[in-house]
């Protein structure tokens, strides 16, 4: 495919200027004709090669992505043909990437394919739980409420993120400023004690000869010390690319002190905000769960939840059978319980939504004041552990004087 700029004369005889993407003119000639359009000039333009230093940059940014379902659910609610509003939400100022993705949707619309196939096609963007619910809204006349549903869903999900990483950030800075108050201590401090302790006829403190010990490790071998540091990390997250490695992040995420907390929290507003899109798309409750369990996002989760959809494949009661599980606050199972009984379940999660999304804060509130506080005394312990092996011997001195 290559990238034509395109005068073409539209239907009411005016002159407009567009970005189009084609095999070659032929085909673009075939492409806009189907769009009624007339074309006058073409001019291919040459594609930059991707710096692959910068390769990060190629991603699609979730921002966009929300923005785009925003503007494609107006317009669509607007009466607007998808492919008039995929042509123009393809010209509108979003990254490269990201227009790249909306061209090859539009092309793939154009060429006679269904909406969900055609985002199908790019699972790096669009993910298949996505896919499926655009392909519900196709079927149900409801596209529009559809996009809207997601955009706000997957809206949530990202505040979720950034509130989780910014909270992170205080902790992640105490960490480094341990580490550069012990390397210091070690560099600057200590030595100039040792030589005039070493000199010293009575008996140097124990602590202090532990300390001692320490500082002139780190000062010998601090290359291989950073050189391990960073070697460890780097081998910690690709094993965490693989199954066995996901596998042992998904348990640290939910059994991890203080983090768990976080992230239990943060997979029940996830939960519910997923089953009231799912409930009023019209899919049954059965195909619901099976869906559920995809967006839960881990894998212990997961292989428990595969119990309640069991269950409700049985016959058993939505409530009962999540509640059975464990995996989730006992207010919510009792709200869905609720939701049954009075048949009007995706409004009582509405509810209890919001109340889930105030619950992601506060968790997240409570681990930043539970890690600060261990943080700022583990540095201190430090400073007080070097002052006390230096103090120590020195009062000896003192009093030998």
């Amino acid at each position: 495919m290559a990238l034509f700029s395109c005068k073409v004369i539209n239907e009411v005889g005016k002159e407009e200027k567009r970005i189009q993407e084609a095999n070659d003119e032929k085909s673009l000639r075939v492409i806009l004709k189907e769009q009624n359009l007339v074309l006058v000039k073409a001019t291919k333009l040459k594609e930059k090669q991707p710096n692959l230093f910068l390769a990060v940059s190629s991603r699609v940014k979730p921002q966009e992505v929300i923005l785009f379902l925003r503007q494609f659910s107006v317009m669509i609610n607007s009466s607007t043909s998808i492919s008039d509003a995929l042509n123009a939400l393809k010209q509108q100022n979003y990254s490269k990437p990201f227009k790249k993705v909306l061209m090859d949707v539009h092309n793939s619309v154009l060429s006679g394919m269904l909406l969900s196939e055609a985002f199908e096609k790019h699972p790096e963007v669009f993910p298949s739980f996505f896919v499926e619910m655009v392909a519900i809204g196709e079927v149900s006349s409801s596209l529009d409420s559809v996009l809207k549903s997601m955009a706000d869903y997957y809206e949530s999900n990202q505040r979720m993120k950034k509130k989780s990483r910014t909270a992170m950030v205080y902790p992640i800075m105490l960490f480094v400023m341990l580490f550069v108050v012990v390397v210091f201590l070690s560099f600057v401090i200590l030595p100039q004690f040792a030589d005039m302790f070493a000199a010293f006829d009575g008996t140097v403190p124990k602590i202090t000869v532990a300390v001692l010990a320490i500082s002139e490790f780190i000062r010998n071998n601090i290359l291989y010390l950073i050189t391990g540091i960073f070697g460890g990390v780097l081998l910690i997250l690709l094993f965490f690319t693989t199954p066995p490695g996901q596998r042992v992040l998904d348990w640290l995420k939910i059994y991890t002190p203080i983090i768990g907390r976080v992230n239990k929290a943060i997979i029940t507003a996830r939960f519910t905000r997923a089953f009231i899109i799912l409930l009023r798309s019209g899919m049954n409750i059965t195909d619901c769960m099976d869906n559920l369990k995809r967006i839960l996002g881990n894998s212990f989760y997961q292989d428990k939840f595969q119990y309640a959809i069991d269950e409700v494949k049985r016959g058993k009661k939505i409530a009962e059978s999540i509640e059975r599980t464990g995996l989730f606050p006992k207010m919510l199972t009792e709200m869905i319980a609720v939701g049954e009984k009075s048949g009007n379940l995706d409004e009582v999660l509405e509810s209890t939504a919001l109340f889930y999304d105030t619950q992601v804060e506060s968790a997240i509130s409570k681990a930043t004041a539970a890690l600060e506080p261990t943080m700022i005394i583990l540095l201190g312990a430090v400073v007080a552990l070097v002052l006390l092996s230096v103090y120590l011997p020195m009062i000896d001195m003192y009093n030998t004087i």
